[in-house]
């Protein structure tokens, strides 16, 4: 018997670098759901367990030999859902940060009509736990490609996120950023004219709230990303 689209797994996609204390837990969190899914882990050349970790709690693991970014590990994941026929594809990051069970309406905004789910921190009343400079430099961002993509975005560079394959077929060849890849897709899914959608999701911090990015480098690779990438309506 064919399955119907509404009957096809949920193919979720987990960019990981040297999460080994946390994949297991993330992936264990996913399983809970009543949901069809399809868990992988890209594994971008972590030098520690996560492929390990990720493959012991039920993921099916593609591996990176070196690490090549963010960026580059969702093209991957892209790749895998356009070559595995999926209809919906969700992802995530590997430190916890993302409450599973928040999926399901992240899914169900994409199946309503959004070709592109975000899921918003700043759409809830939470105490965020990060750096001062990082809320405000997000905060900017998401003013900015708000303009560029012509409608309100509060949160570009969430990496919970919900898309239609259509769309990601659309954009997929445009694709070249290796790290901060966020803001790349929101402007190709613009230039696009996909429809994109944010949804409210709490969030934590697995590192008590302390970035790995630096001030100035973290603004500088936001910026660099939107100078180089551009905007350009169809």
């Amino acid at each position: 018997m064919t399955k119907t689209k509404s009957d096809r797994p949920i193919h979720v996609f987990i960019p990981a670098y040297n999460e080994e204390e946390n994949i297991g837990e993330v992936i264990k969190g996913l399983q809970q759901l009543q949901l069809s899914l399809k868990l992988y882990v890209i594994d971008d050349g972590s030098t520690d367990k996560t492929a390990e970790e990720a493959s012991k709690a039920g993921a099916t693991v593609i591996r990176h030999l070196v690490n090549l970014g963010g960026g580059a590990a969702i093209r991957t994941a892209f790749a895998l859902a356009l070559l595995n026929g999926a209809d919906n594809v969700v992802t995530l990051d590997g430190d916890g940060q993302h409450d599973p069970k928040e999926l399901q309406c992240i899914v169900e905004a994409a199946k309503n009509g959004g070709d592109l789910v975000v899921g918003s921190r700043f759409l809830r009343e939470q105490e965020l736990e990060m750096p001062f400079y990082r809320h405000i430099g997000i905060r900017f961002f998401s003013w900015l490609m708000s303009r560029l993509v012509a409608m309100r975005i509060t949160d570009a560079t969430s990496c919970y996120r919900a898309y239609k394959t259509a769309a990601i077929k659309r954009v997929f060849p445009k694709l070249r950023e290796n790290q901060y890849y966020g803001l790349e897709v929101l402007m190709r899914m613009g230039e696009s004219k996909a429809k994109i959608v944010e949804v409210p999701i709490t969030s934590k911090s697995r590192n008590k709230g302390k970035s790995k990015k630096g001030i100035i480098k973290y603004a500088y690779n936001l910026l660099r990303t939107l100078v180089e990438n551009g905007f350009h309506q169809s």
